[in-house]
């Protein structure tokens, strides 16, 4: 077991007492802006490489209102682009998406989200009236994040 003595991102790593290794740390970047990278640990003595993620900043989901009309949804069904339902920050992997539940448990047939784009399908003959819609936002992660996963309420009004 080792002890961390100095803050990163430059830290040294000395052996609890009576240890044999010396271990330094060294950050290293990926290639990528969308991962902020892990701390490389590399032994003095024979060579070994340990690697630690870096911390993160958590997933941000902001929900948004979408207004559809309702003459519109007489006809046909709509679809809500996920850029006018969802605001989605800090994202370190693929996205699927996911419905929760709807307000209003008798409509929520009406609602359908597609899993890999985010669009939310409304389907035609809906009444006027305000509903939420909760969906679940899962982001995969890679090698140096975890998955996580965010839940938002969407409110849909059709006026």
């Amino acid at each position: 077991e080792y002890n961390l003595i100095s803050d990163f991102p430059a830290s040294i790593i000395m052996p609890k007492w009576g240890g044999k290794d010396v271990w330094v740390a060294k950050v290293t970047k990926k290639a990528t802006a969308t991962a902020a990278g892990k701390i490389k640990y590399t032994c003095k003595n024979c060579g070994a490489v340990k690697y630690k993620a870096i911390a993160k900043k958590a997933l941000i989901v902001k929900a948004k209102t979408a207004k559809i009309k309702a003459s519109t949804l007489k006809n046909k069904a709509m679809t809500v682009k996920k850029s006018k339902a969802l605001t989605i920050k800090n994202v370190k992997g693929k996205l699927t998406y996911s419905k929760v539940s709807v307000t209003k448990a008798k409509y929520a047939k009406k609602f359908t989200v597609n899993k890999k784009t985010g669009n939310i399908k409304v389907a035609k003959g809906l009444k006027k009236g305000t509903y939420r819609v909760k969906i679940k936002v899962t982001d995969a992660g890679n090698k140096y994040y975890a998955k996580r996963t965010k839940t938002a309420t969407v409110k849909i009004v059709v006026y």
